[in-house]
């Protein structure tokens, strides 16, 4: 499992990048996402290296239940900070579409995460 967060954080990492700008709200998640999967720094700093090769890419599970964590995490990663850039909302359409998540199964997820938020 530890293998699978790594890669799920290593995704997170690339959408709060795909903007190309981190907000504080972004990276506190970020850190709390490192912190509750004991992801270690040195980890955090590979998945920041990755980023400034200017390739962001997400990584998709094979496993449908790995995608729809992949996806929720998304999810909550763009609305950390409060605004969705529409290069987040375009990277998520894309990775949602490759999962073979249909139109109604993302909205099902989002609605999922909103009520968990609340």
């Amino acid at each position: 499992m530890n293998e699978d967060r790594t890669t799920l954080f290593h995704n997170l990492v690339n959408l709060a990048a795909v903007d190309h700008k981190f907000t504080e709200e972004e990276i506190a998640f970020l850190v709390n996402r490192a912190e509750a999967w004991n992801i270690h720094s040195d980890e955090f700093e590979t998945a920041l290296a990755g980023i400034s090769t200017g390739e962001i890419q997400v990584t998709i599970p094979d496993d449908h239940d790995q995608r729809v964590a992949l996806l929720k995490e998304m999810i909550r990663l763009m609305a950390a900070d409060g605004e969705m850039a529409e290069t987040e909302k375009r990277l998520c359409a894309s990775a949602s579409a490759q999962m073979d998540f249909t139109n109604a199964h993302f909205s099902l997820i989002l609605e999922e995460v909103i009520r968990e938020r609340n």
